[in-house]
């Protein structure tokens, strides 16, 4: 029996065809070889292996957003190359508000644009003429940061996005659960009434804030898709100003729904820009957001939006025998199919869709047959469980013992990079997370062991070593020049005549040149964060 080749020479190989394919690597493979993820577990507040995290978002340029646990409570945080930083500590950002963000121990963040502006909500303590009080607000993180602590540059890097109105009457709470590439900004934010209320905002004279009578006018509301109750929240928004989230409304029957929406903007001075978000009707009604319908049940969610419209999210739905599910669903072209679960009957069971990217890959978490929650991918009309396709080898072809369980994937940039979260495995981890990166390479089959599937039994995941970032607080000057750098919006790649790996996370021969082909949405009410 031939010696099996060293995993170096087996992926360089095929990172030559991953640089050839781009984006569409895993949808192949070339001369029989076999499409798998190589898995980075991405490190706590403090740069131990074992501090909790999640990663909701990923840009183009391999940028990870999410949060980090220090000391029981979470920080924002951002990931990239070796570096990983707690956005928390950028305290010294003084805000020209009334009240500075980060005041108080907590913040999550939720999107990163390909520029690496960031957005999320932090937690400030505010006083008003009465009383204090502790809100969550939406921000705007921007890369251009201080390059001296006592020396601000032109503009504020930390934005407070605040709410509709005044903080100290009823409008508190605001959360920014999305950004694209150009510049919109979506999330939802507390009216005087104390209701969500779904928004948008783009800078105006290059200002995401302008303050009247203590509230953001420059936030628009989206209103609802109509009905008694006037709540909706947006999850997720395209280049092209496209936005989706869900909303109350009453059905055709007379009941009380949730309901996934598409509002497509108006350009009213035919500039070629998007203009108008909102046109009103009746009862707070905006004539632009449509309900995307359902799988046949009551409710259902919209989470992201690619750049062709089309959404993914989750629906309830009547299974055959008569089980009530909630469904991953890919509306598309007027259509609302129905992605199952990773059960044998994939009528059976929950799921629910995280992202969509622009080839159509989907990715989001859903039940196996023992009712566990896993990660999955969704292309070409196939839902596989991530920790199935997981590459379990060491730079010599040793197996390598996983660390995590993949759980939940929550964003897919073009290059097929996903982002998420695991659940540590032993009784040490139970109930603790950690980030996850999984960068698609191709591995000749003769490493496989004759298993073709990849992974371990049991919907395991794995791990190739450990993340190898320093933690970086209060200065996050590497979001200045992004790394890997770009090209007329195109990701510059190292030269693979070389050790392509060594400048990307430390991992050797396996996943730099994935790495450098690299290209997340929440909310409040309903646990999805």
């Amino acid at each position: 029996m031939p010696s099996k080749p060293r995993l170096s020479t087996a992926i360089l190989a095929a990172g030559l065809a991953l640089l050839m394919w781009g984006g569409r690597a895993l949808a192949q493979d070339t001369n029989g070889w076999v499409a798998r993820y190589e898995l980075i577990e991405l490190t706590g507040a403090d740069g131990k292996k074992d501090g909790q995290s999640r990663a909701y978002a990923i840009n183009e340029t391999a940028q990870v957003v999410g949060w980090v646990d220090s000391g029981g409570v979470r920080h924002s945080a951002h990931w990239q190359s070796d570096r990983t930083t707690d956005l928390h500590g950028t305290v010294h950002f003084a805000l020209k508000h009334p009240y500075v963000l980060y005041n108080q121990d907590y913040s999550e963040a939720y999107g990163i644009s390909n520029a690496g502006q960031v957005v999320g909500t932090a937690r400030a303590l505010i006083r008003c003429p009465d009383a204090s009080f502790v809100i969550d607000n939406a921000f705007l993180l921007r890369p251009a940061v201080l390059s001296d602590l006592g020396t601000p540059i032109p503009g504020d890097a930390l934005t407070n996005l605040m709410t509709f109105s005044n903080p100290c009457g009823f409008g508190y709470d605001s959360a920014a659960t999305g950004i694209s590439n150009t510049n919109y900004v979506v999330g939802w934010a507390d009216t005087d009434g104390g209701v969500i209320r779904a928004f948008l905002v783009h800078p105006v004279n290059n200002a995401f804030v302008q303050v009247v009578n203590g509230g953001n006018t420059l936030l628009i509301d989206l209103g609802t898709i109509g009905g008694s109750d006037p709540v909706s929240s947006a999850t997720a928004v395209n280049d092209k100003g496209q936005v989706t989230g869900y909303s109350y409304t009453i059905t055709a029957d007379g009941k009380s729904a949730y309901r996934a929406f598409l509002l497509t903007p108006q350009d009213t001075n035919a500039d070629g820009l998007p203009d108008t978000w909102f046109v009103p009707g009746a009862a707070g009604q905006n004539m632009l957001m449509t309900s995307i319908g359902t799988l046949g049940g009551t409710n259902s969610w919209g989470r992201d939006i690619n750049a062709s419209g089309a959404i993914v999210g989750e629906s309830d739905m009547i299974a055959p025998n008569g089980g009530y599910f909630t469904h991953a669903f890919l509306h598309a072209n007027g259509t609302m199919i129905d992605l199952g679960t990773l059960r044998t009957d994939p009528t059976q069971g929950y799921s629910a869709a995280s992202a969509i990217n622009d080839a159509g890959v989907v990715v989001g978490w859903a039940e196996n047959d023992k009712r566990e929650r896993r990660a999955f991918l969704y292309k070409d009309g196939r839902m596989q469980d991530l920790n199935s396709l997981l590459y379990l080898k060491d730079a010599d072809g040793n197996d390598v013992i996983p660390s995590i369980t993949l759980t939940e994937a929550r964003d897919i940039n073009a290059a097929g990079v996903i982002v998420g979260w695991g659940e540590v495995r032993g009784s040490k981890g139970a109930g603790q997370t950690k980030g996850f990166m999984l960068n698609p390479i191709l591995v000749n089959p003769d490493m496989l062991d004759g298993d073709s599937s990849g992974g371990s039994s049991g919907g395991t995941g794995g791990s190739s070593g450990g993340y190898t970032g320093t933690p970086i607080f209060g200065l996050p000057q590497h979001l200045q020049n992004p790394q890997p750098s770009t090209v007329n919006g195109s990701t510059a790649q190292p030269d693979v005549t070389t050790n392509p790996l060594l400048s990307l996370c430390g991992f050797g021969a396996i996943i730099g040149l994935a790495l450098a082909l690299a290209g997340l949405v929440g909310l409040k009410r309903r646990g999805w964060r």
